[in-house]
């Protein structure tokens, strides 16, 4: 694991420095006012090549994003057994849906058809782990998990129309 040296900037905020293991180096600025510098020095280089100025909810929402909040991968032989027998299903919720308005608990989807919903994608708003009290709206894509038999359950059990071809590989 690579070291990251800190070091307070007076009067703007604090320098953190990452050496990479291909030899480049990220340095996070992290200033009073909550803005983030982030900046991109290749191996041997003093001048960043690259130099990415977040406000403070865009840091957060990227480090959500790093620490595997929205997504966690599986390596190796795990992710090899996990896709033998694991499903993943894009699904939108029409207007019509038997789904629409209903709070997740209410709806019985594991009980009835084993699956389960992993993520609600509300417009721009990603609920990952939906509580059991959350409502299902018009509009929003869920994402479900399961096997085969399961997805094709929920399915068939929800009357599903409207399933999102995704490149999910």
């Amino acid at each position: 694991m690579s070291e990251i040296k800190e070091c307070d900037l007076p009067g703007i905020g604090k320098k953190f420095t990452l050496a990479l293991d291909s030899g480049d180096k990220l340095v996070v600025v992290i200033q009073f006012s909550g803005e983030r510098e982030v900046f991109k020095f290749m191996k041997g280089s003093d001048e960043p090549s690259s130099v990415t100025t977040l406000t403070d909810e865009e840091a957060r929402q990227i480090g959500a994003i790093l620490s595997g909040t929205y997504f966690q991968p599986v390596l190796g032989d795990e992710q090899k057994l996990m896709m033998k027998n694991v499903t993943m299903e894009w699904i939108k919720i029409t207007d019509d849906s038997t789904l629409a308005n209903k709070k997740i608990e209410e709806l019985g989807i594991r009980k009835m058809t084993g699956a389960s919903i992993t993520t609600i994608i509300r417009g721009e708003t990603v609920i990952p782990n939906p509580r059991a009290g959350e409502i299902i709206k018009p509009q929003d894509t869920i994402i479900i998990i399961g096997n085969n038999d399961q997805i094709n359950k929920f399915i068939s059990t929800f009357e599903i129309k409207q399933r999102i071809e995704n490149d999910r590989q």
